[in-house]
C-alpha cells in the first residue's frame, strides 16, 4: 500500500499536477489506508454456541395475609392474650382494653330491649297476649326454617350440578390416529361448554393453551399432569402421541359411564330444591295469616308505638355493642402473629397498630419488572429464586402467578409489579425479605454467533467487518440476516457468515 502511495505521487509530480489537488490525493490515501488497516482492534471468528435471554429483578417476600390490628378507642391495656409465633383463628380475641364503662353500657341496652319488648307485649289485648307471642314465635320459626332450607337445598343443588360437570373428563381429537392425553381432577368451575388443547413448539420445547372455558397454558409433559389453568382439571399427553395437534374437553362429558347417573342426580335436586323451597314458603304465609288475625284486637297506634321502642332499643343495643368491640382485638383472619407492640398496663392508643397477623404459610414474592422487560413475561412462566438471606447457593422456583395490567411510574421509570408463587415449603423463609428472580425469556441452541458490538446499521441492514486478509489487516463490509440476542451480548447470525469466516472488530470513531 505505502508503495503504491509513493508510485502515485512520483506520478503526479510528473505531470506537475497542482499542489492543492496533490496535497488532497495524498489526504484521501491517507484515510482509505487508515480506515482499511489500523482501526482493526481485534479478530474473532463466528462460534457456534447456546443463546440464552433472561429477566432479572429483585422483590420482597409478602404474605398472602398481613394485617395491623389495633383498638378502635384509647384506653389501658388490661389483657394481652397472645404473643409472637401463636397461630390464631378467626374472631379469637387477642387483647383488651379496661372494658368496664362498655361492658355496662352494653348490659344496659340488653336490659333496655327486654323492657321495649315486655310493653310491646302489654299492648296486646290480656287474653290474647299469650297467642299473639306464641303466634310471633311460630313465624320467626317458620322463617328461619324457609331460610335454613333455601341454603340447603342450594348447597344441594351446586354440589349435584358440579359433580356432574365432573363426570368423568376425557379429551376427544377429530384426528383417530392422535392419541388422547389423559386427563384427572375435578371440574371445579360453575359454567358448562369446552376447553380446547393446542399444542405449539417456543424456545424452550413444546407448550400447550388452553381456551374455551378457561384461558392458560403449560409444558408439554409425558410424565406429570399439568394444570390447566384454574379449572382443577390436570392434562398428561400420552409418550406415543406426536408433538402436534388439538382436542376437545366437553363439560360435562356426555360420553362418560356415570354421566347419566349424575345427571339424573341433578334434576332430582333440582326438583326436590323447587318442592322443599315452595313448601316452606306455604307455611310462612300460613303463619303470617295467623299472627295477623291475633293482633287484630290490639289498637294499631300503640302497636306501632311499641314497635318503634323495639327498634330504638335494638339500636342503642348495637351502639353498646359497636363500643365494647372498641375494646378489644379480635384475629380477622387465621394466621400467625408476627408482632406485638402491646404490654400490660400501658396506655394503647386509636388506630396505632398493635398486633400483627401474617399467614406465614402462604408466601409469594412481588416484584417490579421494567417497561422493557415485561412483554417477555407471561403467566405459569417458571422463576429461580435465591434470597439475600442465604445467599446464592440455595436455589428455590416458583411460577409467575400475577402481572399488574396497570404500570407504576416513579421518577419518570415506568415498572409492572408481579407476584411469583414459591413452590417449595420453607419455613426459613419470612415474609419481608430480599428476592432475586431470574425469568428465562428466551434461548436458542447452537446457533453461529459474533460479538454484537461487530455488528453495524446501515439504512436498515446489517453489516459485518469480513476479514479478506488477516497478515495486511484487510477487510470487507458483508450483509448479514442477524437473529436472537443473548445475555452475554453475543447475537445470532441466520445468514451472511461462515464458520470459517474472521470478523474485524473495529475502534469506535474518536479513539
Amino acid at each position: 500500500m505505502v508503495k503504491k502511495l509513493i508510485a502515485r505521487i512520483s506520478f503526479l509530480k510528473k505531470k506537475k499536477v497542482a499542489i492543492p489537488v496533490l496535497a488532497g490525493v495524498i489526504l484521501l490515501c491517507i484515510f482509505i489506508f487508515k480506515s482499511h488497516s489500523t482501526g482493526v482492534v481485534n479478530i474473532v471468528s463466528p462460534t457456534r454456541t447456546d443463546l440464552m435471554q433472561s429477566v432479572r429483578a429483585t422483590g420482597q417476600v409478602i404474605s398472602n395475609t398481613d394485617l395491623d390490628l389495633s383498638f378502635g378507642k384509647s384506653g389501658t391495656v388490661k389483657s394481652v392474650k397472645t404473643s409472637v409465633g401463636d397461630k390464631v383463628i378467626l374472631g379469637q380475641i387477642l387483647a383488651n382494653l379496661d372494658q368496664g364503662e362498655a361492658i355496662a353500657r352494653l348490659t344496659q341496652a340488653r336490659g333496655a330491649l327486654l323492657s321495649a319488648e315486655a310493653r310491646y307485649a302489654k299492648v296486646i289485648d290480656g287474653s290474647s297476649n299469650e297467642e299473639v307471642a306464641l303466634a310471633e314465635t311460630s313465624l320467626r320459626n317458620a322463617k328461619t326454617d324457609l331460610e335454613n332450607i333455601k341454603n340447603s337445598q342450594a348447597l344441594l343443588v351446586s354440589n349435584a350440578h358440579r359433580n356432574l360437570l365432573s363426570s368423568t373428563p376425557e379429551a376427544f381429537s377429530t384426528s383417530s390416529s392422535q392419541t388422547a392425553p389423559s386427563i384427572t381432577g375435578s371440574y371445579g368451575l360453575e359454567n358448562e361448554g369446552e376447553i380446547k388443547i393446542s399444542l405449539y413448539q417456543t424456545g424452550d420445547g413444546y407448550r400447550f393453551s388452553a381456551t374455551g372455558l378457561v384461558n392458560g397454558s403449560g409444558y408439554y409433559s409425558t410424565s406429570s399432569p399439568q394444570p390447566i389453568g384454574n379449572s382443577g382439571l390436570f392434562i398428561r399427553f400420552s409418550s406415543t402421541s406426536s408433538s402436534s395437534g388439538d382436542w376437545t374437553i366437553p363439560i360435562p362429558n356426555k360420553q362418560a359411564s356415570d354421566y347419566l347417573a349424575n345427571n339424573n342426580a341433578y334434576q332430582s335436586a333440582l326438583k326436590t330444591q323447587a318442592s322443599a323451597v315452595a313448601t316452606a314458603e306455604s307455611l310462612v304465609s300460613q303463619k303470617e295469616a295467623e299472627l295477623a288475625l291475633k293482633k287484630a284486637s290490639a289498637r294499631p297506634a300503640d302497636v306501632d308505638f311499641a314497635n318503634a321502642d323495639i327498634i330504638s332499643a335494638r339500636g342503642t343495643l348495637q351502639s353498646a355493642q359497636s363500643a365494647y368491640e372498641d375494646t378489644v382485638i379480635r384475629a380477622p383472619a387465621p394466621g400467625t402473629v408476627t408482632k406485638v407492640d402491646l404490654k400490660y398496663g400501658e396506655q394503647a392508643s386509636v388506630g396505632k397498630a398493635a398486633i400483627t397477623i401474617e399467614d406465614v404459610e402462604n408466601l409469594y414474592v412481588e416484584a417490579l419488572i421494567n417497561e422493557s422487560n415485561i412483554a417477555y413475561l407471561e403467566l405459569g412462566q417458571k422463576v429461580n429464586i435465591t434470597f439475600d438471606a442465604f445467599g446464592g447457593e440455595r436455589k428455590f422456583s416458583g411460577i409467575i402467578a400475577h402481572i399488574d395490567p396497570s404500570a407504576q411510574t416513579n421518577d419518570g421509570v415506568v415498572n409492572y409489579k408481579i407476584k411469583v408463587t414459591i413452590n417449595e415449603v420453607d419455613e426459613t423463609i419470612r415474609p419481608g425479605m430480599n428476592a432475586n428472580i431470574t425469568v428465562i425469556a428466551g434461548q436458542k441452541k447452537n446457533v453461529l454467533a459474533v460479538p454484537n458490538i461487530a455488528v453495524t446499521k446501515k439504512d436498515g441492514k446489517s453489516y459485518v467487518n469480513v476479514v479478506t486478509d488477516e497478515s495486511k489487516k484487510k477487510y470487507e463490509a458483508r450483509a448479514v440476516v442477524t437473529g436472537f440476542l443473548g445475555d452475554n451480548n453475543l447475537i445470532e447470525i441466520k445468514s451472511g457468515l461462515a464458520e470459517n469466516d474472521k470478523v474485524a472488530l473495529l475502534q469506535s470513531d474518536g479513539q
